[in-house]
């Protein structure tokens, strides 16, 4: 039987390991579905900033569309863009050499751009290549592993199957050991042959513990096909599981693949998109450009100068670009410090799942341990009751061997003391299985005040959780204050209009921080709370933050001032460097005006001189002519000075031909010198409208600085009357945590005094049904007294007629030889019942020292009900006193909570106003958003002409660079000027980019610190229904653990029952039942099968009763294993539980 419990114990242990698996899987499979919640949850949020970004740039129509639409879309518009971009391409090449110039850089620029676009699409593909390979061997991993635990779970598994199967096989072989002994205790017995009306009910005991082998058989074969059929539940469950985290798992790989390539098609498309818009727009305005006139775009560059001054603008973008550095790297610390913030939240969470797994295992424990302990308590229990059962069958015994054993009364009070002294002994077993129900009683308690220790604790880690998220909300909300700062300073940039609007703003900033601490000074008259104390706190930390921003604005003001003074200093330089070349070109331009005149002095003097000899020749054609009439002969020397005048007249015209063409070279050199004059001209008008422009700037921004300060100052002023307002709030405050504090004590108090009381009560409870115990036990004794007295009585009657009956023999000898066998069988009869007399006096014996100290113990215990009953007057007083108090803390309370009811409703009030204003800055950035964008249409086009005219202007200095000298140095002083600025430009363009990808950055860390909030707050809501789940499980071992304590009750009233059942009258039936000397039959035999038979009968009755009594309060897997315990031999009595029996039987069935 030893084995059969090992086994027992060993399938217990199997199935604590298949629920410890189970609980694993289960865990494994939560983590999952977490995990999956969370990639849904990230999905949808990149979903919505994806329309958000749609809608924002006009595209609402695909906004509420899918991904691969959405991609469909901007594949189509970037293919449209770059047929436009085809076709614009060509219509350049077929303009002018300028617009193939400023084409062929344009396309060097977006080439640049697309193959740093492609370098960047090239990084994003190693990452996303570089991650899906840690993905998959961290996949690979896990898998590995889960397949080990599965092998050993199958392995565990099949050795559990093969346990059962060697189980079933030792069930069998006990099962035929008991019918062998059946069988040989069923065979006739030659004492049974001599007494035949005494064997009909041994065979019917036996006939009835065959039944109960059979049925109690039948059972444990029922239990082990339940364990079968669970195990095989188990394996498919398992099974499941499985299946169930492998679909999972792939659902996972699908969602991240589908995330990344969404990723991946959403950022191409978009960055083709914005080069494609940009080259657009700078094809449009090349076009637009070229089409009109050079007067036409003067005029246009003088509009765009007096209504927005981009040029400006160009030069504050250094200023501008420092400041965002700035502002992003306080960003970039915020956002570390919150990173921070997070990743102590992370670890505090699984702190706290780690303590309730702890708890969690705790209370697995406790729980098997109360089982354990149950079952060993009901164990000794019931082989207590068996010991009483039979000991009082060997007390019938001894009254009925007592009418026969009539000289032998020194033994009978030998046994009767015997019996006391075994009483005494069970009576200390039962007050040591009372002081250890008293001992788990207390542990329970014990457990019960760490369970609320617990939940105290968890309570205050959720509040600190709440403070954390207000927490992160709040400097959530200063991020944004931080880019609403940043974009307030960019307007400061832009216009002096803008620095007005955001003067008003900020007037109306300060007035709301005025109104705000008038309400603080309300809310400290009204109300002296810690909710108000929180109010003002937060008031007072967002006037704190807001001071701060405003002390930083006045900083970047400052900065902004230096930077324009800086500014102002580089502009005067390139004035004066500038007024110096217009002064060498005016001094150049002077001396090509000298050589002008001189050369038109000398071309006039030619003409003169060209003039006079075509006068002279026809005079002396004239004279030839007229001579030629009437002088022939000189002829020839005629022809000789016409000859000479001819060839004089060819070089005259030579000559002028020459001069002529000088003069077209010089008439060239001279546009192109007063073009550059012009140009130079521009350029100091320019400088000069712009070193006005900064000082108006710089003026204003003195001002402006001034109503700052003097704002700052106002601003100081009422930030120092709210700290005093805070000071007495403080104060005030404390005052009030003393007395919530004085209260949470005198409740505490309270409660201990009400625990104690309770307490009280049970202990008096407990001791009264003691005591009743007590008494009833010296009833029941003192009647047993009473009819062992009534017994020697009878059994000296019973000496006496013996004394007659030897009489009878001396006088008969006759018959002695006849009944000599008898007299040998009655010696060894009166052997016996010596033996059992001497065990009835010892039992007297310790009988009457049980009555002596329960007589004590009755004393002692009145006297502790007496000073219990002055305790429970005494605490009574104070209960009453405490209910009192708890009358007023509970009036207290309420006007508490009234006033939190009217902070709330202002807090409402509030919130709305705040959403107000959210709308109205968002309308105001759209506003300031189209106004960039139309800035930097006018910035490029003016970009564009300028690059134009530079373009130009280097052509013309490469050709007066033969003729001109100094022209030379200017136009390479020039070039690296111009080189400079177009660095400069570069620079600015691509800390411009760093610039948007660091914002990008943030935008994208921002949101995922929303995910983790997220997430945060899903896992704190599943702590919250775990924590409820462990109060419902605490109540419901708190109501098991009065349900048991219940039936404990019972079972003693049961036992007191009955002993009570035990009476004289049915001695007496006994005595005269059996009063034969004749009948000669074993006594052990006849011992065993009464206690048999009393043991089945007990049972039987009780089982139908305390049935649903101990059902509810056990779990659905214990009568399974009680019904298997019950397998054990009844005369094993101190391992297997069952459960209690009562010894009453009927002795009519003897």
């Amino acid at each position: 039987m030893r084995e059969v419990e090992n086994y027992v114990g060993h399938i217990r242990s199997l199935t604590a390991a298949r629920d410890a698996f189970t609980t694993e899987f289960e865990k494994e499979n939560e983590q999952l579905r977490m995990e999956f919640t969370q990639l849904q949850l990230q999905q949808e949020a990149q979903l919505k900033e994806v329309e958000e970004m749609l809608e924002q740039e006009g595209l609402s129509e695909i906004a509420h569309s899918s991904p691969s639409e959405q991609i469909a879309y901007l594949l189509v518009e970037r293919t449209t863009l770059l047929e436009k971009l085809e076709i614009a391409d060509q219509k350049l090449d077929s303009r002018s050499y300028v617009d193939g110039l400023c084409a062929a850089q344009l396309q060097d620029k977006f080439d640049h751009i697309h193959q740093a676009l492609e370098d960047e699409l090239q990084q994003q593909h190693e990452s996303m290549q570089h991650t899906k390979e840690t993905m998959d061997k961290s996949h690979n991993k896990e898998l590995e592993r889960e397949k080990v635990l599965r092998r050993r779970v199958e392995r565990d598994l099949d050795e559990a199957a093969r346990r059962l199967q060697m189980a079933h096989e030792e069930i069998r072989r006990l099962t035929d050991e008991l019918d062998m002994q059946k069988k040989e205790q069923s065979k006739p017995d030659p004492a049974l042959l001599l007494a035949p009306q005494t064997s009909e009910s041994p065979r019917e005991e036996l006939n009835k513990l065959k039944d109960s082998d059979r049925t109690e058989l039948q059972k444990a074969m029922e239990y082990n096909n339940r364990l079968d059929k669970e195990i095989l539940a188990l394996r498919n469950r398992v099974r499941s599981l499985d299946s169930e985290r492998k679909v999972f798992l792939e659902l996972v790989e699908k969602l991240k693949e589908e995330i990344s390539e969404y990723q991946k098609h959403e950022k191409s498309g978009l960055l083709f998109s914005g080069t494609d818009e940009t080259e657009k727009n700078a094809c449009c305005s090349l076009q637009m450009q070229a089409e009109k006139d050079p007067t036409r775009l003067e005029e246009e560059c003088a509009l765009d100068k007096a209504d927005s001054g981009p040029e400006r603008r160009a030069q504050n973008s250094e200023t501008v670009h420092k400041r965002c550095q700035k502002v992003i790297e306080d960003i970039e610390g915020r956002n570390f410090q919150l990173l921070h913030k997070l990743q102590k939240l992370q670890r505090e969470h699984e702190d706290l799942i780690e303590r309730n797994e702890e708890l969690e295992s705790i209370l697995g424990e406790t729980q098997n341990q109360t089982r354990e302990e149950r079952e060993h308590l009901e164990g000794e229990i019931e082989g207590l009751h068996r010991k009483i059962t039979s000991v009082e069958t060997e007390l019938l015994k001894a009254q009925m061997n007592t009418t026969e054993a009539s000289m032998k009364d020194q033994e009978t009070t030998k046994k009767v003391q015997d019996f006391q002294a075994m009483l005494k002994s069970h009576q200390e077993k039962v007050e040591v299985l009372e002081s250890k129900l008293s001992e788990e009683r207390d542990w329970r308690k014990q457990l019960a005040s760490d369970l609320e220790k617990t939940q105290k604790a968890l309570k205050a880690e959720k509040k600190e959780l709440h403070n954390s998220k207000s927490e992160l909300m709040s400097l959530y909300n200063e991020l944004q204050d931080l880019r609403g700062v940043a974009e307030e300073r960019d307007f400061l940039n832009v216009t002096h209009e803008k620095l007005q609007h955001e003067n008003t703003l900020l007037e109306t900033k300060v007035s709301e921080l005025s109104k705000e601490c008038e309400q603080l000074s309300q809310l400290v008259v009204q109300q002296s709370t810690d909710d108000v104390f929180t109010t003002s706190e937060r008031t007072y930390r967002e006037l704190m933050t807001k001071a701060k921003i405003l002390e930083e604005q006045i900083q970047s003001l400052g900065g902004e001032r230096e930077q324009l003074c800086t500014e102002l200093l580089e502009s005067n330089k390139k004035t004066e460097e500038l007024e110096k070349q217009v002064k060498g070109s005016n001094e150049e331009k002077q001396l090509l005006i000298e050589e002008n005149a001189q050369l038109r002095q000398d071309i006039l003097a030619t003409r003169e001189q060209f003039h006079s000899k075509i006068k002279e020749a026809v005079t002396i054609k004239s004279e030839m002519s007229q001579e030629n009439q009437p002088l022939q002969p000189p002829s020839s020397e005629c022809n000789t000075a016409l000859n000479m005048s001819t060839k004089q007249y060819l070089s005259g015209e030579r000559l002028l031909q020459q001069h002529q063409e000088e003069m077209q070279q010089l008439r060239q050199d001279f546009h192109r010198v007063q073009n550059l004059c012009s140009s130079a001209e521009k350029e100091l008008r320019y400088e000069r409208e712009k070193n006005l422009d900064l000082k108006k700037h710089n003026i204003l921004l003195q001002q402006e600085s001034t109503k700052v300060k003097a704002e700052l100052r106002q601003v100081q002023l009422k930030l120092s009357d709210s700290t005093n307002a805070c000071s007495s709030l403080t104060v005030q405050w404390e005052h009030s945590q003393q007395k919530v504090k004085e209260l949470e004590l005198e409740l505490l108090k309270h409660s201990q005094i009400s625990k104690l009381q309770n307490s009280l009560q049970e202990k008096l409870a407990q001791e009264k049904s003691r005591a009743a115990d007590a008494e009833k036990k010296v009833l029941e004794l003192q009647q047993k007294l009473k009819e062992s007295h009534h017994q020697l009585r009878l059994t000296e009657t019973h000496v006496l007629g013996r004394k007659q009956v030897e009489e009878e023999l001396k006088e008969a000898q006759e018959r002695e030889a006849q009944l000599r066998r008898q007299l040998q069988e009655e010696q060894r009869k009166r052997k016996l019942l010596d033996q059992h007399a001497e065990e009835l006096q010892l039992q007297l014996r310790r009988s009457h020292e049980t009555e002596t100290s329960l007589a004590k113990t009755h004393a002692e215990l009145q006297v502790r009900f007496q000073q219990q009953e002055a305790q429970l007057r005494v605490l009574e007083d104070e209960k009453k006193a405490s209910s009192d108090e708890h009358l007023h803390c509970q009036r207290h309370n309420q006007n508490l909570s009234e006033q939190l009811s009217l902070l709330q409703q202002e807090k409402q009030t509030l919130h709305e106003e705040y959403d107000c204003l959210l709308k109205q800055l968002d309308i105001y950035v759209r506003k300031h958003n189209e106004r960039q964008l139309r800035h930097k249409a006018k910035l490029r086009r003016a970009k564009e002409t300028f690059l134009h005219e530079v373009k130009r202007r280097d052509v013309r200095i490469q050709q007066l660079e033969s003729e001109i000298v100094l022209s030379r140095s200017q136009t390479g002083k020039e070039h690296a000027l111009i080189r400079q600025i177009t660095t400069e430009n570069e620079n600015l363009l691509q800390e411009k980019r760093e610039l948007l990808q660091r914002l990008s950055d943030q935008e994208e860390i921002g949101r995922n610190n929303k995910c983790t909030i997220s997430t945060i707050q899903s896992r704190v809501q599943f702590l919250d229904e775990e924590n409820k789940r462990l109060q419902e499980s605490t109540l419901q071992l708190s109501n098991q653990v009065g349900v048991l304590e219940r039936t404990l009750r019972n079972i003693q009233t049961h036992s007191v029952e009955d002993f009570r059942s035990i009476g004289f009258s049915e001695c007496q039936l006994l005595s005269k039942m059996l009063p034969r000397p004749n009948t000669s039959f074993s006594a052990t035999g006849l011992s065993n099968s009464l206690g048999i038979l009393r043991t089945i009968r007990d049972v039987k009755p009780e089982e139908g009763t305390e049935s649903p009594k101990s059902l509810f309060s056990l779990s659905p897997s214990q009568p399974s294993e009680i019904g298997y315990l019950n397998v054990a031999s009844p005369g094993d009595t101190t391992v297997f539980p069952t459960q209690p029996q009562s010894p009453t039987f009927g002795c009519d069935s003897v």
